[in-house]
């Protein structure tokens, strides 16, 4: 795999006040001290940002980090993503400054149209160490990465093919349909059973759907859902994956998208796991009342929040 971890991902975004606030009181992330009205950095760890938002005209993803072992690792990469044809182009200094990392390359996912960062030298802040914006443990980060994110792509199939072929990821498992449609596939660069997932829905609104956190305990998750029902953000309720096997719930940004928080997300073994497949029936899992329908409040919202 030329990819051992997600590293950050950053956000565009229409009110970056209301995410300063969301995110140390909500999310518990610490803002960096070099952050401006313009552009937030969040800190889960000792990484100098996990997340950062950016003041832009929409509310989407901005662009997906991942971080390589090293810069001959990075130029395979970019050699065999050229061989797949996609065009790779070194970040520019200001970008390497902005994303604080010694080496970037970046391309445009010809499946997502999302702006995917490949890096070198990650930034770490260890002193003075995380502390959350409020009563939360902390995060499961380290050799794992960041979490993960989960993106719409208007054909799954040859999107899952082209992370595995030209990046090296490996699938974890399918979601499909019960005729045997294949509608998501989640993919794994680590032990983490999956750093990226992709969802099958052509002229999706947007192009992300959520980023994923796992927390240290079981009560961040917990406490996390009460906070965000009392104000009254909570997409679901709490439950468990059957492919990931995460406890977990998910709960809108002031972006109109989602963030998950979820804790004892499955790990595998990237060199032995197999492919898994998982048929989209009731009862394949518990709780998580209010997934099926997460769009569909999500676009209501949309279309509320425009037409003020």
């Amino acid at each position: 795999m030329f990819v051992s971890k997600l590293a950050y991902i950053g956000a565009n975004a229409t009110d970056v006040s209301a995410w300063k606030t969301y995110a140390n009181d909500v999310l518990g992330l610490e803002t960096g001290a070099d952050s401006t009205d313009r552009l937030l950095y969040l800190r889960a760890d000792e990484r100098h940002h996990r997340l950062s938002v950016h003041a832009a005209d929409n509310d989407d993803v901005a662009f997906v980090g991942w971080e390589v072992a090293s810069h001959e690792a990075l130029e395979a990469a970019a050699a065999q993503l050229e061989k797949h044809g996609v065009k790779v182009q070194a970040g520019a200094g200001h970008e390497l400054v902005e994303r604080r990392v010694l080496e970037l390359v970046q391309f445009t996912c010809p499946y997502t149209g999302v702006r995917v960062e490949l890096t070198v030298g990650n930034e770490v802040t260890f002193n003075p160490k995380f502390r959350s914006g409020r009563d939360l443990s902390g995060f499961r980060t380290d050799e794992l990465g960041m979490g993960h994110f989960v993106l719409y792509t208007a054909d799954v199939r040859a999107a899952a093919d082209f992370y595995v072929r030209a990046l090296g990821f490996g699938i974890s498992d399918w979601v499909v349909s019960p005729e045997g449609v294949q509608m998501a596939a989640f993919l794994h660069c680590n032990p983490r059973h999956h750093s990226m997932a992709l969802i099958a829905w052509p002229g999706a609104p947007r192009k992300i759907q959520h980023v994923f956190f796992e927390t240290n305990t079981l009560d961040d998750v917990g406490a996390t859902y009460d906070l965000c029902k009392q104000r009254e953000i909570a997409a679901t309720t709490i439950g468990r994956h059957p492919n990931d096997r995460s406890v977990s719930f998910y709960f809108r940004n002031p972006s109109r998208w989602f963030i998950e928080y979820g804790w004892d997300l499955r790990t595998v073994d990237p060199e032995k796991f197999t492919t898994e497949k998982y048929v989209l029936l009731p009862g394949i899992g518990w709780g998580h009342d209010g997934l099926r329908n997460l769009e569909d409040s999500a676009i209501a919202e949309m279309a509320t929040s425009n037409s003020k």
